[in-house]
């Protein structure tokens, strides 16, 4: 190609995360160089790792093939700020060290994008430590996926659909707004206040394909474990902050509570002591969920949405330990996301 037609190109600047994921890194920076996408800039932040990766990012850096950011450890968002403030592309693409581009992935992408997108994303199949497939896609292959202007229903649902961090590319417009991410707040999931704020200030795509490896292993498995669920409940508070404080005029009327965070806030009640609530608001909840069940529209078979209307009626109206036992049991997220 042409050095002018390249140049005709959106720049779209890949920002690697990393700390010490130095068993991993070289296969997450030798993915964005294996790009078929040619206007392309790589930035490599390391956070303070103690482990091999600094050695190994500074040979790619010396090659002229990086640019190298090593500061001291801040935690995810303080990473991905310092890489955003030393890029220059048109789009940004934040990159998970322990994860991989498929090589048409940014091609892919940029095809996709025009001016108003403030984010493309794709899906991203797992696989663990050794790099084999888990068999699992993220969103799931039979998810519904958010196109165009989403506005209105995700106000409504605070559903996002969102391809975890590396599954997304955003413009420079968009996150000249959400950027800095608040350091403090979100030291880990800081993929989180950028996904949920793109479908606010612009239209979205979403790509159907398969466009990049997210690697699940002992140092990133994460499940929803009851003892996990108020902290999931203080995290969508902070995005909640976020949103208002950041993008107020585009989130009016965003709903407190979506169907997920319903039977989060449901189970909590029932299994945390410290978080009980009067039986008469626990029914509440339950009723509510039960009804939002039933006009859901990311369902995607009517036996998970009368899975989900029957879940919500139980763990609201039965007596206490009939009630854990169904909270115990749980309902499957994909439930809720497909």
């Amino acid at each position: 190609m042409a050095n002018n037609e390249k140049k005709s190109l959106p720049l779209v600047s890949i920002i690697i995360d990393n700390y010490n994921y130095g068993r991993f890194i070289q296969d997450a920076i030798e993915s964005t160089l294996n790009q078929t996408y040619p206007n392309i800039e790589v930035i490599v932040v390391d956070d303070g790792s103690t482990d091999s990766s600094r050695e190994i990012i500074s040979r790619y850096a010396s090659a002229g093939r990086v640019k190298a950011v090593l500061k001291e450890n801040g935690g995810l968002a303080s990473a991905m700020n310092a890489g955003f403030e030393v890029s220059s592309g048109d789009l940004v693409v934040f990159l998970d060290s322990d994860d991989v581009l498929k090589p048409e992935a940014i091609e892919d992408a940029v095809r996709a994008w025009h001016p108003g997108v403030s984010k493309v994303q794709w899906r991203l199949e797992a696989i663990d430590g050794e790099g084999n497939s888990m068999g699992l896609f993220f969103p799931p292959l039979n998810a519904h996926l958010l196109n165009g202007n989403v506005r209105q229903i995700v106000k409504r649902w605070f559903y996002f659909g969102a391809s975890p961090q590396s599954g997304n590319m955003y413009s420079r417009d968009f996150l000249e707004v959400a950027m800095p991410l608040p350091e403090e707040e979100w030291r880990a999931c800081a993929d989180y206040p950028l996904f949920a704020a793109a479908v606010f200030y612009g239209e979205v795509i979403s790509l159907p394909d398969v466009l990049g490896l997210y690697r699940l292993h002992g140092g990133n498995i994460t499940g929803i474990k009851p003892e996990r669920i108020s902290v999931i409940l203080e995290r969508n508070d902070k995005v909640h902050r976020y949103l208002h404080e950041r993008f107020g005029r585009f989130v009016k009327g965003i709903v407190s509570s979506g169907l997920d965070e319903k039977r989060l806030k449901l189970v909590n009640a029932i299994l945390s002591k410290k978080n009980a609530i009067p039986y008469r608001s626990r029914v509440r909840i339950g009723i509510c969920g039960a009804v939002d069940s039933l006009v859901y529209p990311f369902f995607t078979s009517s036996s998970k949405r009368v899975l989900s209307f029957i879940w919500f009626l139980l763990a609201g109206v039965l007596p206490g330990s009939l009630a854990k036992f169904v909270a115990v049991q749980g309902i499957p997220d994909s439930v809720i996301v497909g």
